[in-house]
């Protein structure tokens, strides 16, 4: 195989990778699609999104023939660089394309952390990762809430909850810095210009005028999803999901929470919450431990 950059011309043949592998295993170890079965135009949102974040930060698996073996996404940031979504299409299982896509990042970040969340359930994933010296940091329960459940009600702190604007972000990235070790300030601009028209982010104030936390989502027909988000407390994690859960009424956005905010999770299932799958937060390189509460994601995946 050959590993190479991703051309321009070749986005809607990585999301039908994407599309195909992803439901593929999801399909044959867990009984469900994440994406719509006969319709891979909503995977479009992964190259439309990383190559506006990070243009040229694609590397593909080629076979012999031209034919797409396998695709990974990369994002370089200040402290650190986030492994995306890895694809390997099913008819070449076992010849090691997610190893060689790995290994090239890895090559490509140098002295750099190399950061990643991925799947429990997914073992094969799991020992990819370890095997290439990542160490696992932080389990998350990937949470969603039934659509059949009333909204919840705003809990106490959510009247401190507003829109974030661009004068946010410096507190935004200190924030993230403070509770997870990392900085990446063009998400966050990225995310508040709302180009796409897709993102929401919100913040919540503390008493004396600066922020206890953050939340930002992502609702398209590609990737419904809360985060990335951090905060210094339980309390400020349940007003922002809950201000986010009523932005958007008619969706049912998944999410990811630490799993030992136990009073987090404990209010969520109040709420009627029901667990669909576990992450790990894995890291290659030096890493400070997670403070606070962090909330990943996969759209984009750059904590």
């Amino acid at each position: 195989m050959r590993i190479r950059e991703l051309h321009s011309d070749e986005w809607m043949a990585v999301a039908e990778l994407i599309h195909v592998s992803t439901n593929a295993w999801y399909e044959a170890n867990l009984n469900r699609s994440i994406f719509q079965r006969d319709d891979a135009s909503g995977c479009l949102v992964f190259p439309e999104v990383y190559e506006a974040l990070d243009p040229g930060c694609c590397l593909v698996a080629e076979e012999e023939d031209g034919r797409l073996m396998g695709s990974c996404f990369y994002h370089p940031r200040e402290t650190h660089v986030s492994l995306g979504i890895m694809n390997a299409h099913p008819d070449f299982a076992g010849r090691g394309v997610a190893r060689a896509l790995l290994a090239e990042i890895i090559r490509r970040a140098g002295s750099l952390p190399v950061r990643l969340v991925s799947s429990c359930m997914n073992l094969d994933s799991y020992s990819l990762y370890t095997r290439a010296g990542f160490s696992p940091r932080e389990l998350y329960q990937d949470i969603c809430l039934p659509a059949n459940k009333p909204p919840p009600e705003a809990p106490p702190g959510a009247e401190r909850v507003r829109e974030a604007v661009m004068d946010d972000v410096a507190a935004m990235v200190d924030l993230e810095e403070e509770i997870s070790g990392i900085r990446r300030s063009k998400d966050y601009e990225y995310f508040i210009r709302n180009e796409q028209k897709v993102w929401r982010v919100f913040v919540i104030e503390d008493t004396g005028g600066g922020i206890d936390g953050f939340l930002c989502s992502i609702d398209h027909s590609g990737s419904n999803m809360l985060g990335p988000g951090v905060m210094r407390s339980d309390a400020d994690a349940l007003a922002l999901i809950q201000v986010q859960l009523a932005a958007m009424p008619n969706r049912q956005p998944v999410f990811l929470v630490p799993a030992r905010a136990e009073s987090l999770v404990a209010s969520l299932y109040q709420w009627g919450a029901r667990n669909c799958e576990m992450h790990v937060a894995q890291v290659r390189g030096e890493a400070r431990d997670f403070r606070g509460v962090t909330m990943p994601t996969f759209m984009p995946e750059t904590g």
